[in-house]
């Protein structure tokens, strides 16, 4: 299949960036101004740990950020690019505040508008990803970020452009919100594996990093190889959110998502919230038993895959 061509993809790149923070500009002012009014908004923030380290660096400056949830709201959305902090750290997190926001129809508006640029920045980075498909997975990302960077967003965060806002456009009769706890996934990979997979992310053999950790696994001891285990960590639970339609003769049960950031919700003529389930603001604590038998190293053996060594105990 012909590769498409790159230069008038990376010509849309700035016009498309400017528009999407543009539109994330334009609903945080909308949203700000939610705080103010005579008459308040009903809203639902939770407030678990990883929500109130958002929050706070969201507000900086706020002794207390949720006392203006909209404000709160709008700066997460409108929040495209890595802080100093969020530099610093794992480049793949986000910032999460989950919740429910009672709103008018002209923020549910400017919202939908700014899920549509995200979608189509998120289009546009993937088809320059495919113009780029013959060279190795790292180094299209790295010609991906200095084509941000070209465009004059050398810090955006594609995680946050790309993550829609969840919207409920037609206000339910109710809103059922539950906890998913985090999960993890462990799973026995082989050294051929994992030599095939790093192969693949460095074909050149240009990346250093990679390359040492090629070295590791050649001389990983033959007694060990059985001991080379992936491990996915969603490290966050998850507030589930789902709408409730009562009809004559049935209830229509339909999920919206799960609430990374606040979800939007038609507030109407009363600015209130329908009926929702009051859950705890900390997510419960997992009691899944740890196997006695199984103990995964906590740093990565070869950290490009996610792959830990385990020790066994008797």
């Amino acid at each position: 299949m012909p590769q498409p061509p790159l230069k008038p993809l990376i010509a849309k790149l700035q016009p498309t960036l400017d528009a999407l923070h543009r539109d994330a500009a334009t609903l945080a002012d909308q949203m700000r101004s939610l705080d103010n009014q005579t008459r308040p908004w009903q809203h639902f923030l939770l407030k678990p740990d990883f929500a109130a380290d958002a929050a706070n660096q969201l507000l900086a400056h706020s002794e207390q950020p949720f006392d203006n949830p909209f404000s709160l709201a709008g700066t997460l959305f409108a929040q495209l690019s890595y802080s100093d902090e969020m530099a610093s750290g794992d480049a793949r997190n986000t910032l999460q505040i989950p919740g429910l926001l009672a709103v008018p129809t002209g923020v549910i508006e400017l919202a939908q508008a700014l899920n549509v640029k995200k979608a189509e920045f998120q289009q546009l980075t993937s088809a320059i990803k495919d113009a780029l498909a013959p060279r190795p997975a790292l180094e299209r990302d790295r010609i991906l970020r200095d084509l941000l960077a070209d465009a004059g967003y050398p810090r955006a965060h594609l995680r946050h452009c790309y993550r829609q806002i969840l919207l409920c456009p037609e206000k339910p009769d109710a809103i059922a919100l539950s906890w998913i706890k985090a999960r993890k996934s462990i799973k026995k990979v082989s050294v051929d594996w994992c030599e095939r997979k790093l192969i693949q992310l460095d074909p050149q053999g240009q990346d250093a990093g990679i390359q040492y950790q090629r070295q590791l696994l050649a001389g990983l001891h033959n007694t060990r190889h059985d001991c080379l285990r992936q491990v996915q960590i969603q490290s966050r639970p998850n507030l589930q959110v789902a709408e409730i339609f009562r009809m004559e003769k049935e209830e229509i049960y339909r999920q919206v998502g799960y609430s990374a950031m606040p979800v939007l919700v038609q507030g109407g003529e009363t600015r209130e919230l329908p009926d929702f389930t009051r859950v705890d603001h900390h997510p419960p604590v997992s009691r899944r038993r740890t196997r006695k038998d199984l103990k995964i190293e906590p740093t990565p053996f070869l950290a490009a895959l996610r792959v830990h060594l385990i020790a066994k105990t008797y």
